[in-house]
């Protein structure tokens, strides 16, 4: 038998072997999100830091780890939240410096001003209908952060390849199409 036909014969065995190895990989990733899930009673998301607004504490390519929802979990000044601006569809991530009870609709309830770190004012004005934020734009709060993951003394973040897609939308048409060809290649050879 010639080396083509060795390959032809296992080219589907191995095709079928990556994507089992796939599928545990990303069985064990979801399995682990399921436990931490289910000892929090939380549901959390990640976010990357694309601009600067935050910076020292966050850089840009941080990786940022959120509480999400969390009505009973409050609020206070200082906290980091991601929230959906006014205009625009994409959240926020500032801190909150200022809160405000609320009394005049009979309910209460607390209201938010936040602002980027490094940023000269805060949000109330550029990202907000109304002079407060209120409680319930706010859809996650911050529990941790993974900075500056660079290897042997290089400056990389966790989060760079999410900021490279983001400047260059012609690194994201590559990730995208080298992502969609591998599985029709791996599935020839």
């Amino acid at each position: 038998m010639d080396s083509g036909a060795i390959r032809r014969r296992l080219g589907p065995r191995r095709a079928l072997s990556q994507l089992i190895l796939l599928g545990v990989l990303l069985a064990h990733a979801l399995m682990a999100y399921t436990a931490v899930k289910a000892a929090t009673g939380a549901e959390f998301t990640s976010r990357v830091v694309l601009s600067g607004s935050m910076e020292p504490a966050f850089e840009r390519g941080d990786l940022l780890l959120f509480r999400k929802g969390g009505g009973g979990d409050p609020i206070r000044a200082g906290d980091v939240v991601l929230f959906k601006p006014a205009h625009g569809d994409m959240p926020v991530v500032h801190r909150v410096i200022q809160l405000h009870e609320r009394r005049d609709d009979g309910g209460g309830g607390v209201d938010i001003l936040t602002k980027g770190d490094n940023n000269g004012v805060d949000d109330s004005e550029l990202l907000y209908d109304q002079p407060w934020l209120h409680r319930h734009h706010v859809m996650a709060k911050a529990v941790g952060y993974l900075p500056n993951a660079g290897f042997s003394g290089e400056k990389k973040n966790a989060g760079w390849p999410s900021v490279a897609m983001d400047e260059k939308p012609v690194v994201r048409k590559v990730v995208v199409g080298v992502l969609g060809l591998g599985v029709p290649v791996t599935a020839l050879l």
